[in-house]
Formats: structure tokens, C-alpha cells, sequence
């Protein structure tokens, strides 16, 4: 079967590339796109006769039907990088329009077969859920300007992969610090991991819906060594334990495994904004100490100086659970591998 999205599978690293040249020359968006023989796509957005708003903005780039296109398949394009959109894609997760109200069932109606005349049962039904409401991940990426105007196929797909792997996880990120809380079940791994995952299973397992392991990285090792023969578990990507999905994220904490029931996770991913900057200075550093909280001396960088770009890549997300007991969480995993004789 054809991709749909096939058309539009290079245009937001077109696009950047042209922020980042008009950004250097002054150039009109409109002018670099035809010098540079630009994907159709990527032409129509940096061409497009609009009013007052620009691509950094995801909402606002939204309107475009080319940009929604092209955020799809850059989205589609993420692969086993994000658990949630992995698991959102194969429909695992639930997926629902964002703005709107949401629910999920939490006791099923009744059915029964009757004889005529006979009275038929009715069953009950409550509805538990919120707004899902629209969040925005953003993802900064630093590279060499040489780099991102080199036309070859590497440097495109260099810049690619990059971008990918930042938005990734900060839409993890993102998912797993709205969906983790206070009332979610959790509990402490202990060296018994059968016990551990019975624990966990019975917290979140109803027999009704799609449930799916997300891990983070050190768990997803201690996972697939554990050589039980109950799973392909792969470190890395989506795979399988237990006979249920198994995605592994860098966006939830270390030692953590997580079970959900993805009948009752709602959530999507909707366009992509892009803005790019040439003489900002940064702190590069995973967890910066100089945030406007808590300001900290530290050395920052020049882009200016360094003859580097920064790209900054958002998303909007929403994601909610219809139920308190549709995620649980297993803290301090760490399981000793198992080695068969």
C-alpha cells in the first residue's frame, strides 16, 4: 500500500534548511525554495500567502494543510524513539482529538440473553475523564551551520535523525510527567521479579482492554537478559514481553517500568512548530542550572562564535487517563539476569 505520507517525508528538514539560510542572507523563504529546487511541499509552505503568524508557532502552523502533511509524517517518522508515539500508531493507545472532552468506561453494560416476555437486566455505565487539553514539547538542537545548508543526502538525513531523536524525548517527557501522579498506583520492585510483575499486572489488568510495558533504558536491559523465555524483549525500540508491547523510553526515570491499558489512555500529537536562532548562547547541558528559577552562574556558548545553529522543534500533545487504574508504576527495577544452564 502506498504511504500517504510518502510525499511529505523530507519536508521539515526543508524547511529548517531554509529558516536557517534566510536567517543567515535575508533572503524571502520564497526566493531560497525555488533556488534550491525544494520539495513540492516544503515550496507551498515557505510560499504560502498567509496573515501575520509564523512557523514557530504549531498552532498557528497548523492551518496549513501542507504543514499538517509534512508534521504526520515527521511525527510517523519517529519510530521506536518515542513510546508514545510508537504505541499511539500501532493503536495501542487510544487516540482522540485534542480540545475535547474525554472519557472512558469503567464498568461495562450489562448484557444478557432473555426469553420473550421475560424482563431484560439493564447494566449500569459511568464515565470518568477530563479535557484533553493541548500541551506543546519542545526540543532544542544544536548544530554546525554547515551541516544543516549542505544539500547532500547524508547531511539531510543527519539532520533527520537528530531532530527525531530530540523530539522523541521530549514527547515522553512530556506524557509521562502528565500522566504520572500522585493518585497513580506505584510500587517498589523488589529481587522477585515474577512477584513484581504480578503485582503490577494486577493493579492495571481488567481483561478488557490493550495493555502495553514502557521501560526505561536500564530496565529494558535488565528486561531482556532476563532470559525466561516468555518474551522477545528487545533493549531498545518496540518489542515484545510477556506477549504485550514493549517500548522502551529515555523519558521516564531510571529504574522505573510502567503498565498501561491503552483503552484507557487518551492522547495525540498534532503539528510541529520550527524556529531557529544563529546568535543565542546556551548552556549546553541536559538539566541547566541557569533557568530563570534558580539563576546560576555557568558558561555559556555562543552560536555566533561557534558558527552553530540552534533549531528549536514543537509539538503538541495531549494526553489523559480515563481512569485512575489505567497506568501503574514499578519503581527501583533492578533484576538480576537470568542465565539458562
Amino acid at each position: 500500500m502506498q504511504n500517504p505520507h510518502a510525499e511529505y517525508s523530507g519536508t521539515i528538514q526543508s524547511i529548517v534548511r531554509a529558516l536557517v539560510i534566510a536567517e543567515k542572507t535575508g533572503e524571502p523563504l520564497s526566493d531560497i525554495a525555488d533556488r534550491l529546487r525544494m520539495p513540492a511541499p516544503a515550496q507551498r509552505i515557505l510560499k504560502a500567502a498567509v496573515g501575520a503568524g509564523t512557523l514557530s508557532d504549531p498552532e498557528w502552523a497548523s492551518g496549513l494543510a501542507d504543514m499538517q502533511a509534512a508534521s504526520s509524517a515527521f511525527l510517523q517518522g519517529l519510530g521506536g524513539r518515542s513510546a508514545f508515539a510508537a504505541l499511539l500508531d500501532q493503536g495501542v493507545i487510544t487516540k482522540a482529538p485534542l480540545r475535547s472532552r474525554v472519557g472512558a468506561v469503567s464498568e461495562g453494560v450489562v448484557g444478557a440473553v432473555t426469553g420473550e416476555g421475560e424482563a431484560r437486566p439493564v447494566g449500569r455505565m459511568s464515565l470518568n475523564g477530563d479535557a484533553l487539553l493541548p500541551q506543546e514539547a519542545t526540543a532544542i538542537v544544536v548544530l554546525s551551520r554547515e551541516v544543516i545548508e549542505n544539500a547532500s543526502a547524508a547531511a539531510q538525513a543527519f539532520l533527520s535523525r537528530q531532530l527525531r531523536r530530540a523530539v522523541a524525548k521530549a514527547l515522553d517527557v512530556g506524557y509521562f510527567s502528565t500522566l504520572i501522579t500522585s493518585a497513580t498506583p506505584t510500587f517498589a520492585a523488589t529481587a522477585d521479579h515474577v512477584s513484581d510483575l504480578k503485582q503490577i499486572m494486577d493493579s492495571v489488568n481488567s481483561g478488557e482492554g490493550r495493555l502495553a510495558w514502557i521501560a526505561a533504558p536500564d530496565v529494558g536491559n535488565s528486561i531482556a537478559l532476563l532470559n525466561d523465555g516468555r518474551g522477545t524483549a528487545s533493549p531498545e525500540g518496540v518489542s515484545e514481553f510477556l506477549g504485550l508491547p514493549l517500548a522502551i523510553s529515555p523519558g521516564i526515570a531510571a529504574g522505573t517500568l510502567v503498565l498501561l491499558d491503552g483503552d484507557r489512555i487518551l492522547a495525540d500529537v498534532e503539528s510541529l512548530g520550527i524556529d531557529v536562532a544563529r546568535h543565542a548562547a546556551l548552556q549546553m547541558d541536559d538539566a541547566p542550572t541557569n533557568s530563570a528559577v534558580t539563576p546560576t552562574a555557568t558558561n555559556l556558548v555562543s552560536l555566533w562564535q561557534t558558527n552553530a545553529v540552534a533549531i528549536k522543534v514543537s509539538a503538541l500533545f495531549g494526553v489523559a487517563a480515563g481512569t485512575q487504574d489505567a497506568i501503574a508504576v514499578l519503581t527501583d527495577v533492578a533484576w538480576p539476569a537470568i542465565v539458562s544452564g
